[in-house]
């Protein structure tokens, strides 16, 4: 249940009828694109690939599947949108580093969607909660309530299974359908091991074991007190020279959160970010859950025996929630006794917020930077109920995050 399965059930409910070239399955896909581009050509390779298929102006859907085999399918993007009679979805994997190759992107003729792992929301989803339960959840958030102790307890053992299972759609289906944790990582370390094929497929060779060295690193270092990515920890004298590119290879394929550190608290945050110091988060924290190994993490994360890594899964599933939400948060640390998890813009605001794993949540560092910088109120997020009796100081549960928007 991904990509693919999302376009036809698109088709499905807007379209007549579904004309669709699956380029990873079969490499006569790639000979429609081979010539010439005209709108006329592509029409009449489409109609001698599929004669059973007709193509209908604005009632068929063409989808190009797995385009990452077939860069002359996306430019050839630029013709359809120019004849303006056809609609057309093309999806791929790794697209964010193989459009890098195609010799002739079509610019201002492609609208762009991005296919993240499912939020705590869609997670709720799949759990057949419905609006209503998120719209009531969404009432106590706006109004500063405490949550009845009752579904308190729900949602937080709802998170925690969210953390363990993550937002991939296969794995989050396999939980649904099984309950089975153990199925459950299995289907993660499937897709860990196809992301290290992917690595070997798309990158090239100079950076391909510097992206690897990267990408393994990240489990280690963010389970260090000091999150910031360091470069001489994947290797002896490691420098940013060596390995810029192969993490900007990794962020170009998605696969994690960039977050730079805030040199000083102002507007815009942007204008003060320090580019050469940031943490890297997984984009899926099931995965990086999945990383570390060991056995049964994952059910001591369920029990609530939630001291190990929880650093680096609360973090990170956070980290991961907000830029869902379409924020982009900065980290701040000035020294080893003062550092803010994460620092948002919210409404022109500037707002701090420390993530606590527990209900041991003292946070002396969040009221040390409220005061100092004279901001308006900063978030706590813990296991607790929501407690906002201090309006400069609002503490909310973890699961209450996916409400915290611009």
């Amino acid at each position: 249940m991904g990509k693919t399965y999302l376009v036809r059930e698109f088709a499905k409910k807007f379209y007549d009828n579904i004309f669709e070239v699956n380029f990873e399955i079969d490499d006569n896909g790639n000979k429609i694109f081979e010539d010439n581009l005209t709108i006329k050509q592509l029409l009449k390779r489409l109609s001698a690939y599929d004669v059973d298929n007709i193509i209908i102006p604005k009632r068929t859907l063409i989808f190009l599947d797995e385009v990452q085999k077939c860069l002359r399918a996306i430019t050839a993007l630029k013709s359809f949108a120019q004849d303006g009679n056809y609609d057309v979805i093309a999806t791929g994997s790794m697209l964010g580093v193989t459009l890098n190759s195609v010799s002739s992107y079509p610019v201002g003729y492609v609208e762009t969607i991005y296919l993240k792992p499912l939020s705590f929301k869609e997670f709720l989803w799949a759990n057949k909660y419905k609006d209503s339960h998120i719209k009531d959840l969404e009432e106590y958030y706006k109004n500063e309530q405490m949550v009845p102790e009752g579904l308190h307890n729900v949602y937080n053992n709802l998170f925690l299974q969210y953390i363990v299972v993550g937002g991939m759609p296969e794995v989050v289906q396999t939980f649904i359908e099984t309950n089975n944790i153990g199925l459950v990582v299995k289907k993660q370390q499937a897709i860990i091991d196809n992301y290290s094929k992917d690595i070997a497929k798309y990158s090239t060779s100079l950076v391909k074991e510097r992206v690897r060295e990267c990408y393994n690193s990240i489990p280690d270092q963010l389970a260090m007190d000091n999150k910031k990515f360091q470069y001489n920890l994947l290797k002896t004298g490691g420098k940013s020279s060596r390995y810029y590119s192969s993490i900007q290879w990794i962020e170009d394929a998605g696969l994690i959160n960039k977050i730079y550190r805030l040199k000083t608290f102002d507007i815009p945050l942007r204008a003060y970010q320090d580019k050469s110091c940031f943490k890297l988060y997984f984009m899926d924290t099931g995965l990086l859950l999945a990383m570390y190994g060991g056995k049964n993490l994952q059910g001591k994360i369920l029990a609530g025996e939630i001291g190990i890594f929880k650093g680096a899964l609360f973090e990170n599933v956070i980290a991961q929630i907000l830029v869902c939400n379409g924020l982009i948060p900065y980290y701040y640390r000035r020294d080893d006794r003062l550092e803010i998890d994460f620092v948002v813009s919210l409404d022109d605001k500037i707002v701090p917020i420390e993530v606590k794993a527990g209900t041991n949540t003292k946070s002396k560092s969040l009221l040390n930077v409220i005061e100092k910088q004279n901001l308006e109120y900063g978030i706590k997020l813990s296991m607790n109920n929501v407690n906002c009796s201090n309006p400069k100081y609002k503490c909310f549960p973890l699961y209450l995050t996916m409400f915290i928007k611009d």
